[in-house]
């Protein structure tokens, strides 16, 4: 996916206490990549997730690929 944003939100001391990011799918019509094998049955998605975690602040980026793995998880996992 691609990161299409980060907002970062503050407290009223101005300290970071989240960032709000935002990712969009990517489509790639070269037949061996891990893109085109997802987008030829999912051509669109989008996921927004909020991020508290102090030490992750800072290391998803704008314009930055990542990789999303959706795997089953038990509830309490």
């Amino acid at each position: 996916m691609l990161v299409g944003s980060v907002k970062r939100v503050c407290n009223s001391e101005g300290e970071i206490c989240q960032e709000e990011l935002n990712l969009n799918a990517v489509y790639s019509d070269k037949p061996d990549s891990a893109n085109a094998q997802w987008s030829r049955y999912t051509p669109s998605a989008s996921l927004s997730m909020t991020v508290s975690n102090t030490q992750a602040f800072g290391k998803v980026l704008p314009g930055q690929y990542v990789f999303v793995d959706l795997s089953p998880a038990d509830k309490d996992a």
